[in-house]
């Protein structure tokens, strides 16, 4: 009998221990839980992500274009702008180079202005010009009239411009009445169209592609703000589908628009003005400065992956 007691009683202490280790090491654990919680997991941000997985999207030198943009408002010099933009997406920026309507260009022993090609021999022959008084090719085309033009300028909103003195002018083609007083003004796609194609300018067709510059610049870097680049696929398809005239297709659409959205999820003013330098012959042609021409390699970023200059 005491054999058997000896054995319960041990069993039972035993079976003590047993649940005092359980009991207090489940409260340890608890208790530790609730002095030291765990920290909540966190996912990877931007530039960790780009560390770990390398899945940030980078532009090679072949999405750095150029094109030339044409806006045919109305049959006459002052009523056309041209512009050189240059996309350089390894850079993250476009550069807007207005070039004046009376631009002189030689095209195949051929002396003329820019207008005065273009009028004659349309969209292909201003390219032609661009190229021959730039040096610069052009990759692209795009001409805009004015219902495209609305569609474009619209998409960015507007811009504010401090008109230098009083504009007015009566348009005796269409009727239409241009008036701007002195001062900030805001500019939608109607107002801006009227301004960048006012006739009357005291400096002529030079101080007018330079407004061009100015409020076009002002115009994009004003409102590509954060989001811009989630609706870009929109935009295209609303550009491509408007009145435009352009030999940039759906194809190179899709092989330039993630180009296009890192340029413009950019931080920083993706747009820089480049202001063409030159002077007016006996002719009354613009003609571009020499030296001019050759630092527009690296105004534009003309340069390739080796870091030599384009041909």
């Amino acid at each position: 009998m005491a054999k058997k007691g000896t054995k319960i009683a041990l069993t039972y202490f035993i079976t003590i221990i047993v649940t005092l280790v359980v009991i207090g090491g489940v409260g340890a654990l608890l208790l530790n839980y609730i002095l030291n919680p765990p920290e909540e997991e966190k996912l990877p941000d931007a530039d960790t992500e780009q560390l770990l997985f390398g899945n940030e999207y980078t532009p090679s030198f072949e999405n750095n274009k150029t094109s030339l943009f044409i806006f045919d408002s109305e049959k006459r010099m002052s009523g056309c702008c041209f512009m050189v933009v240059r996309m350089a997406a390894t850079e993250r920026k476009l550069m807007f180079m207005p070039l004046p309507a009376d631009t002189y260009a030689n095209v195949n022993g051929e002396e003329n202005s820019l207008y005065e090609f273009y009028r004659t021999g349309g969209t292909a022959a201003a390219v032609k010009v661009a190229e021959a008084a730039t040096g610069v090719k052009m990759d692209y085309y795009l001409k805009l009239d004015n219902d495209s033009f609305t569609v474009l300028v619209d998409i960015f909103g507007g811009v504010d411009y401090n008109v230098p003195y009083n504009l007015i002018y009566s348009n005796p083609d269409t009727g239409e009445e241009t008036v701007f007083r002195e001062g900030e003004t805001y500019l939608d796609s109607n107002s801006l169209r009227k301004l960048i194609t006012y006739p009357l300018f005291n400096s002529g067709e030079e101080y007018r592609a330079k407004i061009m510059g100015v409020t076009v610049t002002d115009l994009v870097n004003r409102n590509i703000q954060s989001g811009f680049s989630s609706h870009i696929d929109d935009y295209f398809s609303t550009i491509i589908n408007s009145s435009v005239e352009t030999n940039f297709t759906a194809y190179d659409y899709q092989e330039q628009s993630e180009a296009m959205k890192y340029i413009a999820d950019s931080s920083d003013k993706v747009a820089q003005l480049v202001t063409v330098i030159g002077a007016y012959d006996d002719n009354s042609h613009f003609v571009l400065d020499e030296n001019f021409v050759k630092s527009l390699t690296e105004w534009l970023k003309l340069y390739d992956e080796s870091g030599a200059p384009i041909e």
